[in-house]
C-alpha cells in the first residue's frame, strides 16, 4: 500500500470509530418506542436501558488509558470494535424471552458503552501519534464528524424500520413484529462494529507507543508507512530529541515543585472551572434528548413515522452545525461561541417546556402543530449545543488543565461529566412521568442559565493562547 494509499485508510478507519461512538449514542432513540411496546420493563428500568451505555462509558474512562499503554492502541481499536460488535447479539437475545430479558439487555448496553468508552479515547489519541502535524487536524475532525454522522446514521435506521415493519404504537403490527424492528436496528449498527474489526489488522502500530517501547526500528517502520522514509527518519529524529528535552524539563520541574501544595490558585481555580464545564455542559440535558428524541416527538404530537423524520432533521442539524463550530472556533475564540450557545440552549428549552407545559395543562392538545413546535425548539437547542459547548468543551478541559495536573485532572472532569450524563438519561423516564416533559425542560434550562454565567465571568479566553500563558494567567490572574 503506498504512503498516500495508507493514510487514507487510516483515516477511513478513524472515522468508522467515530461513527461507532456516534451510534454508540443515537441507536437507542430509534429503538426506545419498540422496547416500550414490547418489554414488560418499567419507566426505571427502561432509563437504566437507556443509561447502560453512558455508565459502560463511565466505567471504561477510569483505566481505559492505562489499558492501552499496556497493549497499545492498534488492538484496543481492534477489541473496543469487536467488543461493540459482540454487544449485538446479546442485546437482540434478551428480545427472544417474553416481555424481555432485563438482564442480558443491560449486560449487552453495559458492553456497547465499555467499547465506545475505549473507542472515544483510544481512536483520537491514535491519530494524534500517527499522523504529522499538516494531518492532525483532517483526523481529528475526521473522528468528530463522523460522530455525528453516526447518530444521523441510527436515525435513518430507524426511520427506514419504520415504514418496512411499521410502528410502535401502531395496534395492527404485530407485536412479534415490533420486536423484530428494535432488533434489526440493533442489527444494523453491528456493520460497521465488524468492518472496523476486521480492518484493525492492517492498521500500523502508533510510532510514538512503539518507541516508548524501546522498538526503534518498528517505529520508523511505522512512520514510513504515514509519510515515506526520508520524512520518517526526520520525525524520529525530532522525537529523541523531543524526548531528550522532555525528561530534562521533567527533573527541572521536579526540582522546582519539591514541596509545591496542589492547593494552591493556579492548581485549583483551572481545575475546579473545567469539572463545572464538562458538568454544566451534561446538565443541558443533551444526551437524553439525543437519546429519548424520537419517543418525545410521538408525545408532542408528531405520530408514527413522521416522529423519525424529526429526529433524523433534528439529529442533521447537529452534524451540519458541528462542521460550522469546527470553522469558526479558532477565529470567534472559545467563551463567545459558549455564551452564543448557551444563550441558545436556554431559548430553545424553555420553548419546548412551554409549549409541553401548555400542553400538560390542558390548555392546548397535543397535536401536528405542538409536534412541530418542539422540533423547532429542539433544533435551535441542538443547533445551539453543536456550534457552542459541542466543539469548545473539549478545547475547554484540555487548555485550562495545567501541566503538573493535566493527566489526572482530566480524568477526574470526564467521569464526573459521563457520570452527569450517565445519571440524568437513566433518570429521564421516571423524571419526565412524575412531573412532565414541560418542567424537565424549564429545569434543564435554568441549569444552562448557570452555565452561561459561568462561560461569561469566569472562563478566560483561551483563543490564540499558548498553555504556558494560560497557566500563567491562573497564577497571576493576568493573561500575559
Amino acid at each position: 500500500m503506498t504512503v498516500r494509499g495508507y493514510a487514507k485508510y487510516l483515516l477511513i478507519m478513524a472515522g468508522l470509530g467515530g461513527l461507532l461512538y456516534g451510534i454508540d449514542v443515537g441507536v437507542v432513540d430509534q429503538a426506545y418506542p419498540y422496547l416500550l411496546a414490547t418489554s414488560n420493563y418499567s419507566k426505571g428500568q427502561l432509563g437504566f436501558v437507556v443509561g447502560a451505555v453512558l455508565w459502560g462509558s463511565v466505567i471504561s474512562s477510569l483505566f481505559a488509558g492505562q489499558l492501552t499503554e499496556w497493549m497499545g492502541r492498534r488492538m484496543m481499536i481492534f477489541l473496543s470494535s469487536l467488543c461493540f460488535t459482540l454487544s449485538i447479539p446479546v442485546i437482540c437475545a434478551s428480545g427472544w424471552f417474553e416481555g424481555g430479558n432485563f438482564a442480558l439487555m443491560v449486560s449487552g448496553r453495559l458492553l456497547q458503552g465499555v467499547a465506545g468508552g475505549f473507542l472515544g479515547v483510544v481512536v483520537p489519541m491514535y491519530l494524534a501519534e500517527c499522523l504529522d502535524a499538516d494531518s492532525r487536524g483532517k483526523g481529528t475532525g475526521m473522528f468528530q464528524l463522523l460522530l455525528t454522522v453516526g447518530i444521523v446514521f441510527s436515525a435513518v435506521v430507524g426511520l427506514v424500520v419504520a415504514y418496512a415493519i411499521g410502528n410502535a404504537e401502531d395496534p395492527s403490527v404485530p407485536m412479534a413484529s415490533k420486536i423484530t424492528a428494535w432488533q434489526l436496528i440493533f442489527w444494523c449498527s453491528a456493520i460497521p462494529g465488524l468492518i472496523l474489526s476486521i480492518g484493525a489488522f492492517k492498521l500500523r502500530e502508533s510510532p510514538r507507543w512503539l518507541y516508548y517501547r524501546g522498538r526503534r526500528d518498528d517505529a520508523l517502520a511505522s512512520l514510513a508507512a504515514n509519510n515515506g522514509e526520508e520524512k520518517a527518519k526526520a520525525i524520529l529524529d525530532e522525537m529523541i530529541a523531543a524526548d531528550k528535552a522532555a525528561e530534562a524539563e521533567k527533573a527541572a520541574v521536579a526540582a522546582a515543585s519539591k514541596g509545591e501544595s496542589l492547593l494552591q490558585r493556579k492548581y485549583v481555580i483551572p481545575f475546579v472551572l473545567a469539572v463545572l464545564v464538562l458538568t454544566c455542559n451534561q446538565t443541558t440535558g443533551v444526551n437524553s434528548v439525543l437519546n429519548y428524541a424520537t419517543q418525545i416527538f410521538k408525545e408532542s404530537g408528531l405520530e408514527g413515522a413522521l416522529a423519525n423524520w424529526g429526529s433524523l432533521g433534528f439529529k442533521v442539524v447537529n452534524m451540519v452545525m458541528t462542521i460550522v463550530a469546527c470553522a469558526l472556533v479558532d477565529k470567534k475564540g472559545r467563551t463567545f461561541l459558549l455564551k452564543l450557545g448557551t444563550s441558545g440552549i436556554v431559548v430553545g428549552l424553555l420553548f419546548v417546556g412551554g409549549v409541553f407545559l401548555s400542553v400538560e395543562r390542558g390548555i392546548i392538545a397535543p397535536s401536528m402543530t405542538t409536534g412541530v413546535f418542539v422540533l423547532v425548539g429542539f433544533v435551535m437547542f441542538i443547533a445551539s449545543f453543536a456550534v457552542g459547548p459541542g466543539v469548545c468543551v473539549w478545547l475547554a478541559l484540555s487548555e485550562l488543565m495545567p501541566t503538573r495536573i493535566r493527566a489526572n485532572g482530566m480524568a477526574i472532569a470526564l467521569v464526573i461529566n459521563q457520570g452527569t450524563s450517565a445519571l440524568i438519561a437513566t433518570a429521564f423516564p421516571k423524571w419526565s412521568a412524575a412531573v412532565g416533559y414541560g418542567w424537565v425542560f424549564v429545569t434543564l434550562a435554568l441549569f444552562t442559565v448557570f452555565y452561561f454565567i459561568v462561560a461569561a465571568f469566569f472562563l478566560p479566553e483561551t483563543k490564540g493562547r499558548t498553555l504556558e500563558e494560560i497557566e500563567k494567567y491562573f497564577k497571576t490572574g493576568k493573561m500575559p
